[in-house]
């Protein structure tokens, strides 16, 4: 039978064995730090739409500028249009932005009704997420 002394020494060796040979990534970056090479500094997203002024059955550019400081982000993982009927919130549409250039996001559609809508961009970018709202009211 193994002393006491002699059985924590093996333990605390072992235990010593096993957190060093965790630690070590051979040189290569772990998933936790994938973003480490961009800022933490909060992304920015510009929303709005083209016409300004907007009526029933007329296309409609939705767009979503993305920055973090003065750079355009131009690597955005996912940018949505979410548009919402304040009326009848099951009329609703969601449109996936694609990459214009210059951090530029846009979408198009075109609203059937007349009414206020909520037109929330939802944009994840940089490990970050914004969902800037703005109101869009939809003349006859």
């Amino acid at each position: 039978m193994m002393k006491p002394k002699k059985l924590i020494a093996l333990f605390t060796i072992a235990a010593m064995s096993m957190i060093v040979s965790c630690s070590g990534n051979n040189g290569e970056s772990s998933h936790m730090h994938d973003g480490s090479e961009h800022s933490m500094e909060p992304i920015h997203v510009e929303l709005s739409w083209n016409p300004g002024d907007v009526s029933v059955n007329q296309k409609v550019v939705f767009e979503a500028v993305v920055t973090q400081g003065s750079e355009a982000v131009d690597d955005a993982k996912a940018v949505l249009f979410e548009i919402v009927n304040k009326n009848n919130e099951e009329d609703k549409q969601e449109l996936e932005g694609k990459l214009s250039g210059n951090g530029t996001y846009k979408a198009e559609s075109i609203l059937m009704k007349e009414g206020n809508y909520d037109v929330t961009s939802h944009v994840t970018a940089r490990t970050q997420h914004s969902m800037p709202t703005k109101e869009l009211t939809v003349q006859p």
